[in-house]
């Protein structure tokens, strides 16, 4: 690593957290990093489905009808994940947890259910089950047995959020890395031509990012555990993986998912009508 970046890591969403500093000194680099990866407790606890009392645990918690207060991190959120849903048209999709529940056994291995189960996880799922009321911080449930996860978007999230931190502090070079999977750089980098960053697999493009974010998404670590929320099945496994790149970390973290779902001439059609993104897919 280059002699004047400040490196400083926790493990934060099941995953490990890394933020490099460059252009600034080490002190300053470290006090401010240390800041930003606080903040990281208090985001889990808004926003995973594991912790009892979080925003999200509480909204899967409800019954058809029923509302919960949010805070702000879960109504972002939320409100990016349906923005993103309609402009993949339902490609990503956080409610699909009873989905993958009954496509996957707890080995993570395929599961084949009966009829029955899956017409019941089909009911349960779809952005639209899900209302956001922002003027009273409010979300309501419109079906029982709703499951968001947001595991697709949230660790991106997560380093939007610490980037502000930073940027508010002073710092402005840096890169943050969550778990090798997703990359949020702004500034020029330490050599002055921005940030060079890989995502950990031997496949994985090494680019050049300033003030943008890649993500990737694979079937590598865990096999055929990708859902495709259209037709309500399980990806074939691929034997590529899918890199997205945005202005901001949470929109690379949720197409980089939502590419492995769409066909490549989908992805094609979204980057020419998104100009700021965009995708890098094997040829295949």
């Amino acid at each position: 690593m280059h002699d004047g970046i400040h490196k400083i890591g926790a493990h934060a969403m099941a995953t490990e957290f890394q933020i490099y500093v460059a252009g600034t000194n080490e002190a300053k680099a470290m006090t401010v990093a240390s800041a930003a990866l606080r903040d990281l407790e208090a985001l889990e606890s808004e926003l995973s489905r594991f912790k009892r009392n979080s925003d999200i645990s509480r909204i899967n918690h409800l019954q058809e009808g029923q509302s919960t207060p949010i805070g702000i991190a879960a109504l972002d959120c939320i409100q990016l994940a349906q923005d993103i849903h309609t402009a993949t048209d339902g490609a990503f999709d956080i409610t699909i947890g009873p989905l993958i529940a009954v496509l996957t056994n707890p080995d993570l291995s395929p599961r084949d259910p009966s009829k029955e189960e899956l017409s019941k996880a089909i009911n349960a799922i779809g952005i639209n089950k899900i209302k956001l009321d922002h003027e009273s911080s409010m979300a309501t449930v419109l079906c029982d047995d709703i499951w968001l996860d947001l595991g697709g978007i949230g660790k991106g999230y997560a380093l939007d959020q610490m980037a502000l931190i930073l940027k508010e502090s002073g710092i402005n070079n840096a890169m943050l890395d969550a778990g090798g999977s997703t990359l949020l750089a702004f500034g020029d980098g330490p050599g002055g031509s921005g940030w060079t960053g890989g995502l950990g697999d031997p496949s994985s493009p090494e680019i050049t990012l300033k003030n943008n974010s890649l993500s990737g998404s694979g079937f590598s670590e865990r096999g055929e555990h990708i859902i495709d929320p259209r037709k309500h099945c399980r990806v074939p496994m691929k034997k590529y993986n899918a890199w997205a790149m945005a202005p901001y970390a949470a929109l690379a973290d949720a197409l980089s998912t939502a590419f492995l779902v769409m066909t490549s001439e989908e992805i094609h059609e979204f980057c020419e009508k998104h100009k700021k993104i965009e995708a890098i897919l094997p040829d295949i």
